[in-house]
């Protein structure tokens, strides 16, 4: 029974693991099809096909087709008997009504392991969860020697500051509590302690309240209030960029929200907008540096650093646990000659010392190419998409 389906067709960056994911499902036997809900109509019909004989299982991302119902109220996949697997990209405190809905014979996986921690304490009712990190897919064309590119450092990422005011509920209904300034000491606790989650901050500023909540009050005051983590995040994420760019190094961003900050202007600073997830990862082929951040995942992982690892840049990205258990990356210069760095860690508590790491990895490309080689070795060993079906296959699929 080594048949599956696929969802696709809302957003490019989720597809493109989609069809790496289906790719190595397919070299490993299984047949698969694609639903794709652009054509729902016609995707309906090749389902009804596909599934008249048994599947071991639906895989889809960020709640594709999770909630799916043909009857109201009984889900899809309850009513042909077919498990859903749903790998959350982001916290699962975004998808509250997804989850809250998940169909009984659902697996919930997510990329960070607090993530999965949250999971398991608000929706106990969910019978799968677990942790699979994110992967990244490796271009053909060869890798293109350090010394030999052409952007020293791309950032590839949405600056949501915009989006998350947009997300912003009516306050005003929490009479017990000063939401607008309960949501000002959270993410002045983030901004200053980043390390911690987002939901810690949140539950120390109830608890600081004197709030007494259940655990399903609690998640949903969480999820309400999860526009917090984005201004967190876009705070962050600015910094460490713009600490480049006023440092006088040449930085490539791509991504949406970056057009009004005061620093975009500077001579050394290329801002390409939003283009195709497929375009970025074939532009990081010529990137001395691939930077990232983590998105606030603290206990997690982000495609952009396998995938700048697997084009054969050297990755910079700050911490979290899971990559410090997982890379090593020296948190400063210091030890940085004859090392075993496969990629570069930055600390957002210290970005003061981004741009001198930044510069030492330039400086020095056969260092950097070191350092890029063994990174490059890492990902294709461990954090390809072949390795996440291999994982899926092993520690999931064999016992549904």
């Amino acid at each position: 029974m080594k048949r599956l389906i696929f969802f696709v067709g809302v957003y490019d960056t989720l597809d493109l693991f989609t069809y790496e994911l289906k790719r190595e499902f397919d070299a490993l036997g299984y047949e698969s099809m694609i639903f794709d809900v652009r054509a729902m109509a016609q995707s309906l019909k090749e389902l009804s096909v596909f599934a008249s004989r048994p599947v071991k299982a639906v895989i889809t991302f960020n709640n594709l087709g999770f909630n799916m119902e043909l009857h109201a109220g009984r889900n899809l996949w309850e009513e042909l008997n077919i498990p859903c697997v749903n790998i959350l990209m982001d916290h699962p405190f975004c998808y509250r009504n997804a989850l809250d809905n998940a169909p009984a014979n659902s697996v919930v996986l997510c990329t960070d392991r607090n993530h999965m921690r949250y999971l398991q304490r608000f929706y106990p009712q969910i019978p799968i969860t677990g942790y699979l990190p994110h992967a990244g897919k490796e271009l053909p064309g060869g890798r293109k020697p350090i010394a030999e590119r052409t952007i020293d450092v791309l950032y590839a990422g949405n600056l949501s500051r915009s989006f998350a005011t947009n997300i912003v509920p009516d306050l005003s209904k929490y009479t017990s509590f000063d939401a607008r300034e309960l949501c000002r000491r959270a993410y002045e606790d983030l901004v200053a302690h980043p390390f911690k989650t987002t939901e810690q901050s949140l539950e120390d500023a109830l608890v600081a309240e004197g709030l007494k909540l259940s655990d399903h009050e609690l998640r949903n005051i969480i999820a309400d209030l999860h526009f917090v983590d984005l201004y967190a995040v876009s705070y962050y994420r600015e910094r460490t960029v713009q600490s480049l760019a006023e440092y006088g190094i040449n930085v490539q961003i791509y991504g949406a929200g970056w057009e009004n900050c005061p620093w975009i202007q500077l001579p050394n600073v290329n801002f390409c907008g939003k283009i195709p997830a497929e375009e970025v990862v074939a532009n990081m082929q010529d990137a001395k540096i691939v930077l990232s951040t983590m998105t606030w995942f603290k206990d997690g992982t982000h495609d952009r650093v396998f995938n700048g690892m697997l084009q054969g840049a050297v990755a910079m990205t700050d911490t979290s646990c899971y990559m410090k258990e997982e890379f090593c990356g020296v948190l400063d210069g210091e030890g940085s000659r004859g090392d075993n760095r496969e990629l570069v860690f930055f600390e957002l508590e210290a970005l003061e010392k981004l741009p001198l790491l930044a510069e030492e990895v330039l400086r020095n490309p056969e260092r950097a190419q070191q350092i890029a080689d063994r990174g490059y070795a890492k990902a294709k060993q461990f954090h390809t998409w072949k390795s996440r079906a291999l994982e899926l296959e092993h520690d999931l699929l064999e016992h549904l």
